[in-house]
């Protein structure tokens, strides 16, 4: 095992939409926040669950071990794909936090 081997996963964590959209308070200061302008709310949150469906498809596909957590549907978090926070866990038991 080289060290790059060593800080390498081979295994993700996920988040699966439930109400993938536009997030009006996030808009405020995300120039690329934009609203849909040709598809309706059913239509962007499909849009997004089949991407994301493919995405987990493709790295399984590569041999990642894909761990897919369902977002809630309450409270609606229209960008729940984009968590704050990432953490990575390492052999010796530690659980380590990166906040955004």
């Amino acid at each position: 095992m080289t060290n790059l081997d060593a800080q390498s996963s081979n295994v993700v964590l996920i988040v699966r939409p439930a109400n993938f959209g536009f997030n009006e308070e996030a808009a405020t200061t995300n120039a690329f926040m934009q609203e849909a302008k040709t598809l309706n709310t059913d239509q962007v949150k499909l849009r997004a669950q089949e991407e994301f469906d493919g995405l987990a498809a493709a790295l399984r596909a590569e041999g990642v071990q894909v761990v897919v957590v369902e977002d809630s549907d309450v409270p609606v978090k229209p960008d729940a794909v984009f968590p704050n926070n990432w953490f990575s866990t390492h052999p010796n038991g530690v659980f380590v936090t990166y906040p955004m």
